[in-house]
């Protein structure tokens, strides 16, 4: 239950919502958005008109069928039979030494040595003394794309660097074409401190007999990192004067002061492009967060054109403090400092074709985290249980459409359900609660549970459909 909740809260701190399909103009439109994602969700309708709980599993079903037949496995045959071909020649059978080595180097010369460091802790038992010494390496290091550069070409084995100023690897494809796998970056690059990763670089253990002494000796790196953010980052790969795939992001933090990104000030955005020459493309767009304001970020995925799915989502922040992200990253910051911090008014869309949408609203993560925790720690109590997993569900509004329409057809919220634990040691039972999501109808069926309703009886056709599909997808995986 807590993983569930958690999810929600990771989903509503770092996701937004904008408009999920381009239909909903017209006047049946469900919710009304705007730039910056807002949207009720809510849609009234209130059930009227909504299909039966059989018919609903039918279009579902029919929905999930055709988004199958939109995408077979044929569709990725050309990138399927060049990655096979990468696979097989240039991986386990080549020689990576002189790639190996070349990050080596390009790392070691980005990190500047500070200091070493020495702990030492000791035990003393009844006739023998162990000693426990630890080492710290500490380095600064400033990791940039000019850093990492050189062609490296597939020749006899192993592969040829020659010096340049992108990186790219250069090979032969199945048919003998040169592939070349290129990235290249653009635009301001700004410096952003990332905190401290450690580095476990050894062991030694000594002991001596005569002396009734060990020494356990550990060494440990620890860098403090800065990482070089380029405002645009492009990785390609193509075969002859085909482009296979081509991924771009662009990434802005002008808003950041100095190389420290305050969390309570400081502003990004980022978008992310994933293109195939097979007619896919894959986006992640407004990937926002204005500090103590608002997280968002929409994703779509369509094929030549035609929109498959649109997942969307966003939240308003509030109350958190002035940390910076690499006090957060080095496991520094004071958990005490987040207890005002909130995630309000959080929406979230799932569009599968514009024909099945998922629409939630949650108007309180925290509370709502917090009733779900509550509701665990009191798993043996079911007033108490319940009391607080109706509190939850009070916070939380999530509907089920159909082709973009204003008709709820189901709801979807938390059900407690009892279960019981028999302890064989003593021969007794334990009574404990659970929740889990559960489907209401609007038909005067009270529930359903997920795995119920979305039984393999109901949905054998969409389920062999479905498996089908994944085995032909396996076979094109040598």
């Amino acid at each position: 239950m807590k993983k569930f909740a958690f999810l929600l809260l990771a989903a509503a701190l770092l996701t937004g919502f904008t408009a999920c399909s381009d239909d909903k103009e017209n006047e049946n439109s469900q919710t009304t958005t705007t730039e910056d994602g807002g949207g009720s969700g809510e849609g009234g309708g209130g059930g009227a008109g909504a299909k039966t709980p059989l018919a609903q599993k039918q279009y579902m079903e029919q929905v999930g069928k055709e988004l199958m037949q939109l995408t077979p496995s044929s569709d990725f045959q050309q990138i399927s039979e060049l990655a096979n071909h990468v696979a097989d020649t240039y991986m386990d059978s080549y020689d990576w030494d002189s790639v190996e080595e070349w990050a080596e180097t390009c790392f070691d010369d980005a990190c500047t040595f500070i200091n070493e460091e020495k702990e030492t802790e000791t035990w003393q038992g009844y006739n023998w003394t162990t000693i426990y010494n630890y080492f710290y390496n500490n380095y600064k290091s400033l990791l940039m794309a000019s850093n990492f550069t050189g062609h490296f070409t597939a020749q006899n084995g192993k592969w040829v660097q020659t010096p340049a100023s992108d990186l790219q690897f250069i090979f032969k494809g199945k048919t003998g074409q040169q592939c070349v796998l290129k990235l290249e970056t653009s635009g301001a690059v700004k410096k952003v401190h990332v905190g401290e990763i450690e580095e476990w670089d050894g062991y030694e253990y000594t002991y001596s007999e005569s002396e009734q002494t060990s020494t356990s000796n550990n060494y440990y790196n620890y860098y403090d990192m800065t990482i070089g953010v380029p405002e645009h980052i492009a990785v390609t790969l193509t075969e002859g004067s085909n482009t296979i795939c081509k991924t771009t992001v662009n990434v802005d933090l002008n808003s950041l002061t100095g190389t420290e990104f305050d969390i309570s000030k400081g502003n990004f955005t980022v978008d992310a492009t994933i293109e195939l020459n097979n007619g896919y493309k894959f986006t992640v767009s407004k990937v926002a967060y204005s500090a103590n304001s608002k997280a968002s970020v929409v994703g779509e995925a369509t094929k030549n054109g035609t929109k498959l799915c649109t997942l969307a989502a966003a939240a308003d922040v509030s109350g958190l403090p002035s940390c910076y992200l690499s006090t957060l990253v080095s496991d520094e910051a004071d958990e005490d400092d987040f207890d005002n911090a909130t995630g309000k008014n959080c929406h979230a869309v799932v569009d599968l074709m514009g024909k099945i949408q998922l629409i939630g609203d949650l108007s309180d993560v925290v509370k709502f985290v917090d009733y779900l925790e509550q509701a665990d720690e009191n798993d043996e109590n079911e007033s108490q249980f319940k009391s607080y997993v109706n509190q939850a569900n009070s916070l939380l509004q999530f509907y089920l459409y159909f082709d973009n329409t204003n008709t709820k057809q189901a709801k979807v919220d938390l059900e407690s359900f009892r279960d019981e634990y028999y302890n064989y040691w003593n021969g007794t039972t334990t009574y404990y609660w659970y929740c889990e999501p559960v489907i209401r109808f609007f038909d005067g069926t009270a529930y359903s549970t997920f795995e119920a309703y979305f039984n393999e009886t109901d949905f054998k056709s969409l389920i062999n459909t479905f498996n089908d599909l994944l085995d032909n997808y396996e076979d094109l995986i040598e």
